[in-house]
């Protein structure tokens, strides 16, 4: 590789990414590229006649170069005696194989996020602790890129990168033990590694890779000392291989809080969606609401009424009436949602179920009589639950909806309610009907979002929801809900609720 020459006032300084205290350590010489592998930025040749000295630049990054002291910059300049020491050098060391899964690696080491991130001083301090324990003067986490390994962790170096070509971490990925390296200058692959015979001068290496959850080695936890070493002891080793699943256990909680505060910020995302379309609902449902409200409430306030006939009038009150109803449960429902609303958030008095049980069935009786299904109830007057009565309303009209529209023609629904509980101290109030029931493999599912019975649903509009709200208005009461049924005979729901004195 052609070494690239130039004045001193040709060129300027220039960092990376807008980070113009970062450098890296590049190579004098570089291994032949590696097939399927990016080739690094450019090298361009800018040679000034008038002067022997040799600048090597990388295009768009400020370095430090080998054969240069440490903390340089690009303003460093290689006289040609140290250029010709390390030609003659490098010819005695051997670049890394490549790892048979390095794309799948490549892309699990982006995933993480962490190249070219700003240093944490959670890493510093076990990169520092390495550095200590082992008595070394460097300690690094050392991720390998494809081009470079990039230290996310220094102690004891300046330099941000240096090039894969050189790395002793690339080496150390081949496998899961530790790599220990006692003398670079006796190992052919190193002994004319630049960092070898220039600056730092590295002569001991020993690195732990860094194994994710997944399997892939994304770099090492190594330390690095100036001088010649003995092997590590089995202490010693013992010691790296924690530090090393310590920075791994790093990596995974820092992914974890990142997802999380991805997921968070989705969420949030979510939630305003959800308040816009809120917002637009309660107008889109209030307003002809309000109006059918209205205008019955106009014709009984007129004395238009006076002129119907007692069955019209009827129909009148009960227009009346379920307006009323669906705009309050519009309301409450729409506000409910949009504060997150929970069991807090629900009322807690004293309901009489007579005139509960009545009301449901008198609002749906128009929808049974077109069934040709017969609606009665039963329950005593006196008997009261601890509830919403708007909820339990719900409740209610959820429950019987459903016994008429899935009965059959001349069947019958029966609301009932009566004490129960070993003391007295809870209310049943069961909703029979003499449907065509419902499959036993169907029964588990019945109550999550979305699920219709196949076999009853074909003929029966419904969004699947309406059980699975009953349950959950049920259970912020403190009830409980249950199901029996069988092909052909029809279905029991039964809610219990906790008894309250009547008032």
């Amino acid at each position: 590789m052609p070494m690239i020459g130039a004045r001193s006032d040709m060129t300027k300084p220039q960092g990376t990414r807008g980070d113009a205290g970062r450098h890296s350590i590049i190579p004098a010489l570089a291994c032949p590229a590696r097939p399927g592998v990016p080739e690094p930025p450019a090298r361009r040749r800018m040679i000034d006649r008038s002067t022997p000295r040799v600048r090597l630049m990388r295009k768009g990054r400020s370095t430090i170069l080998p054969g240069a002291r440490a903390g340089c910059r690009l303003t460093t300049t290689v006289t040609r005696r140290t250029r010709g020491r390390m030609k003659e050098a490098t010819a005695a060391f051997q670049c890394a194989d490549i790892p048979w899964n390095e794309s799948q690696r490549l892309r699990a080491l982006r995933r993480y996020g962490l190249l070219d991130a700003d240093p944490e001083v959670r890493f510093d301090r076990l990169t520092s602790l390495t550095s200590r324990l082992l008595n070394t003067p460097i300690a690094l986490v050392s991720l390998v890129d494809a081009n470079r390994q990039f230290f996310m962790s220094r102690q004891g170096l300046e330099a941000h990168e240096t090039s894969r070509d050189l790395a002793f971490c690339a080496h150390a990925i081949h496998g899961d033990g530790i790599f220990e390296i006692p003398d670079a200058t006796q190992d052919p692959r190193f002994a004319g590694n630049p960092l070898v015979v220039g600056p730092p001068h590295i002569r001991y290496y020993i690195g732990k890779p860094l194994v994710d959850r997944e399997g892939f080695r994304l770099g090492t936890l190594c330390a690095i000392d100036l001088t010649a070493r003995p092997p590590l002891d089995a202490d010693g080793r013992a010691i790296l291989t924690d530090l090393a699943a310590a920075v791994v256990d790093l990596i995974e909680m820092r992914q974890t809080a990142l997802e999380a505060e991805t997921e968070r910020q989705r969420t949030q995302r979510l939630m305003e969606v959800k308040e816009a379309y809120l917002a637009t609902m309660a107008h889109e449902l209030r307003t002809p609401l309000n109006a059918v409200t209205g205008f019955g409430q106009l014709l009984k306030m007129t004395g238009a009424d006076d002129c119907l006939s007692d069955k019209q009038r009827e129909y009148l009150n009960m227009i009346v009436e379920s307006g009323e109803y669906l705009t309050m449960l519009v309301g409450e429902t729409l506000d409910a949602e949009a504060r997150e609303a929970g069991p807090g958030a629900m009322r807690s008095e004293p309901v009489p179920l007579a005139p509960a049980l009545a009301g449901a069935a008198r609002l749906l009786a128009p929808l049974a009589v077109k069934r040709d299904v017969t609606l009665s109830v039963d329950a005593p007057q006196d008997l009261c639950v601890w509830g919403d009565p708007l909820r339990l309303r719900q409740v209610l009209i959820n429950l019987v909806s459903n016994a008429v529209k899935y009965n059959r023609a001349g069947g019958s629904v029966t609301l009932r309610a009566a004490m129960g509980g070993e003391e007295g101290d809870k209310v049943t109030i069961q909703c029979r009907d003499s449907g065509v029931g419902i499959p036993a493999r169907e029964i588990p599912n019945l109550f999550r979002a979305f699920h219709r019975v196949p076999e009853t649903s074909e003929d029966v509009e419904g969004t699947g929801l309406g059980l699975r709200i009953t349950r959950r208005l049920v259970r912020m009461m403190g009830g409980a809900i249950q199901v029996q049924s069988r092909e052909g005979e029809g279905s029991t729901f039964t809610v219990t609720l906790d008894r309250a004195a009547p008032d």
